[in-house]
């Protein structure tokens, strides 16, 4: 018997995610590095096998195509509680030590597979270098979502149309994920104390992906490779915000638009846009509008 070939990664994506046959691209964006986007799409039982993702140097980007409802497994800690991710909503994560999670009820997604060696090949195309990226969960990112419902009709058109307009599309995902999402080498601020427009960008990237959680100002530096007193001064002087400030704002920004959009309840609004509690958002909230959320709703609802 001869030896084995490897999946592709594609294939190990489905077979990981319990899909026997899954739709899939294969996207040669720069050089030689590979990007595959797979359609996932099952239904899990409730208890059953949960979804192991072999270690690999590598990133996993996952579109919900539906409201979908995971948890995450450790192999030395407690799962955490079953989480409902948004359609439309992103998940980014680092294969280096793998990853596990639990699935219950309906599944479908777009799951991008991106090789380490792609962050090299965009250093070399004349991007700023980057070390890593940034994972995030549940995070809004209208431009994965665009590029995702870009890629739905490739899957069935024909091979010629479609190998034109790949390389585009994986060049554009690669891009952005580096721009937003990017984990900068050490950095220092300009003489004057301010910082670049690139790293302003990175900063202010990073916060907008991660508002759904609690992130403080030492995550938010080891993300941008700057030391906290760095990070904290040259932000003040370019925006003349401090950090937290500039959190705060984006948080009630984004409460606003989910109050006006939706018939989320406050705890939810709350939650979704990474406030500690419902109390918290509250005071928070009445302290830069003058109102609570529930008046402001009423006044401003589409």
């Amino acid at each position: 018997m001869g030896v084995r070939e490897p999946l592709e990664a594609g294939d190990r994506i489905a077979a990981s995610f319990g899909v026997g046959t899954a739709r899939a691209l294969t996207i040669r964006p720069l050089r030689e590095a590979l990007l595959s986007v797979v359609h996932l799409y099952h239904d899990y039982e409730d208890g059953g096998d949960p979804v192991v993702l072999a270690p690999d140097d590598a990133f996993l980007v996952m579109l919900y195509l539906i409201d979908v409802d995971h948890r995450d497994i450790w192999p030395d800690r407690a799962p955490t509680s079953l989480r409902r991710y948004a359609k439309g909503s992103i998940c980014l994560i680092n294969l280096k030590d793998g990853a596990s999670i639990s699935v219950q009820g309906r599944f479908e997604a777009l799951a991008f597979h991106i090789p380490s060696t792609h962050l090299g090949e965009l250093t070399e195309a004349g991007e700023p270098r980057i070390d890593s990226l940034v994972t995030c969960r549940g995070a809004d990112d209208p431009v994965i979502r665009d590029l995702g419902a870009a890629l739905m009709p490739m899957f069935d058109m024909p091979d010629e149309v479609r190998d034109t307009l790949l390389p585009h599309v994986g060049l554009a995902l690669n891009a952005h994920l580096a721009h937003r999402y990017g984990r900068s080498p050490s950095q220092s601020i300009s003489p004057a104390g301010k910082l670049t427009s690139m790293q302003e960008k990175r900063i202010k990237s990073y916060i907008a992906a991660n508002l759904s959680r609690r992130i403080d100002i030492d995550q938010i530096a080891k993300a941008s490779g700057f030391d906290v007193d760095e990070l904290c001064s040259g932000f003040m002087a370019t925006t003349g915000q401090s950090v937290l400030d500039w959190i705060s704002a984006c948080r009630i920004s984004k409460a606003k638009l989910h109050l006006s959009r939706t018939g989320d309840s406050i705890v939810r609004v709350a939650e979704t846009c990474g406030f500690a509690d419902e109390n918290e958002f509250i005071e928070i909230f009445k302290q830069a509008e003058g109102i609570t959320p529930d008046i402001w709703r009423w006044r401003n609802r589409n």
